[in-house]
């Protein structure tokens, strides 16, 4: 992996992942995995939930072609997958607007609002992740929201060509793929180690176990005066 850029003060740019980065949801789709091929034996369970903590930010359709890869034994179909597409937000929708945020996520928001261009990229499908940031009145803190099917790597290279420097940009993130599209680019990151099995990211990455001390960190300790 390219060397790691310091995390600049008071960045131009934060590209957030979404669960478990601002909301405390990313078990909440964990579960949901677990709960989806229960039928095929307890056996799976853990598997399945250790995958999914590992590679937290790629798409439930790459996730879903895996487990029935290894589960079912064969390659999901188009139909198979947009079947288990609908089951899994069935499962989660209603949880995920419920959710906490992860503390210092609003703080962090709000202090750095107006001050930093803010981005979302996730592996959650693109109009449900607009939809989830709506309802939980999220919209007014975000210039863009990109979900799947675009890739980590895309999406930051996209924000990147959005007249930015890329010394200047922070990614936040939990999982290691969007950490490994970070230092690919040169984007600095920030991980995120929360949840029962925090990701194990590269040395020289800067981790907190939440968001509390990130306005500090990146240099938006208070709110500007009104």
């Amino acid at each position: 992996m390219p060397r790691q850029p310091l995390l600049p003060s008071r960045p131009a740019a934060i590209i957030f992942d979404f669960d478990g980065v601002i909301l405390d949801s990313a078990e909440i789709k964990a579960e949901a995995f677990a709960e989806i091929y229960s039928g095929y034996g307890r056996q799976w369970r853990e598997p399945i939930l250790r995958y999914q903590r590992l590679h937290g930010g790629i798409s439930r359709r790459e996730k879903f072609d895996h487990f029935d890869r290894q589960i079912v034994g064969r390659a999901p179909n188009e139909e198979r997958l947009a079947l288990l597409s609908k089951r899994f937000t069935d499962i989660v929708f209603e949880k995920i607007l419920a959710a906490p945020f992860i503390p210092g996520a609003r703080e962090l928001l709000e202090n750095a609002s107006g001050r930093s261009r803010l981005f979302v990229v996730s592996g959650t499908p693109q109009q449900e992740l607009i939809e989830v940031i709506r309802q939980r009145t999220l919209d007014h803190y975000f210039e863009l929201v990109i979900g799947a099917p675009t890739k980590k790597r895309e999406a930051f290279a996209r924000i990147l060509h959005m007249g930015l420097e890329r010394e200047t940009v922070v990614a936040v993130g939990d999982s290691t793929t969007e950490c490994s599209a970070a230092c690919e680019l040169g984007i600095a990151f920030l991980g995120i180690r929360g949840g029962p099995s925090p990701a194990v990211f590269p040395e020289g990455i800067v981790t907190l176990p939440d968001l509390r001390d990130a306005s500090n960190l990146l240099g938006f300790g208070s709110l500007p005066p009104s």
